[in-house]
């Protein structure tokens, strides 16, 4: 009787400890890429909140949204803001759309604080130096925010070119320097910031940020900016 032929079994191409080995570097390769990506997701999604704050300073908007970012190097460590204050400013962003408000504020962040920009009509009624009471709560929300961080905080006041003459204010100097002054009253006085961090400057229309050749560019040139230095 003729013994039966044993099948045929077909040589593994590999050692099994180099499949399980394989397995195991494949499943870290996936583990590390999932980690890689829940990263790169939070980064977008930060840079995406940042995005959704560009807007134009005064009039003429660039789009929908109250905040511009002028600077973004925010993913630098030490310019990257606290959780506590980037809520802070969702909230001023809430605020300012609900006070239909949209496109006066900019905000610049810099590798020492946060530039905060705000349009002379937001603040101002023309050549006048008072501040408008429509803008206690910005001043209110921008001040909460910044000043628990800020080492020293400055006002600026800034015009356009367009010269003014009146008894109370010979030039855009004095007009720029007394609304950066009324600021710093109201927030030592209301927002209750310690006077030895403020300080006011007024250059008049002698920093535009753009040339002063349009009524569009000549309203951005009109404006107060808060720096608060953080370090």
């Amino acid at each position: 009787m003729a013994k039966k032929e044993k099948p045929e079994t077909e040589e593994p191409s590999a050692p099994f400890w180099l499949v399980t080995f394989s397995d195991m570097v494949t499943l870290l390769m996936v583990f590390f890429i999932l980690i890689l990506s829940f990263s790169t997701i939070q980064l977008e999604k930060f840079k995406g909140a940042m995005s959704s704050m560009k807007g134009a300073l005064g009039v003429m908007p660039e789009n929908n949204s109250t905040f511009k970012i002028v600077n973004p190097n925010y993913e630098d460590e030490d310019t990257i803001i606290k959780q506590e204050v980037w809520d802070q400013i969702e909230e001023i962003e809430a605020l300012a759309k609900e006070m239909g408000l949209e496109n006066m504020v900019e905000i610049e962040y810099t590798g020492t604080g946060v530039i905060v920009r705000m349009g002379d009509n937001l603040l101002f009624d023309s050549g006048k130096a008072f501040v408008k009471k429509q803008a206690y709560p910005i001043l209110d929300a921008v001040a909460k925010s910044f000043n628990p961080e800020s080492k020293e905080i400055y006002v600026e006041g800034h015009t356009d070119n367009v010269p003014i003459r009146s008894s109370r204010f010979p030039s855009n100097w004095e007009l720029s320097a007394m609304r950066a002054l009324n600021v710093v009253r109201y927030l030592n006085s209301v927002c209750k910031i310690d006077a030895a961090k403020l300080a006011a400057v007024g250059h008049g229309e002698h920093r535009p940020l753009v040339p002063n050749n349009t009524p569009a560019n000549r309203a951005k040139n009109r404006r107060v900016e808060l720096f608060f230095k953080m370090k």
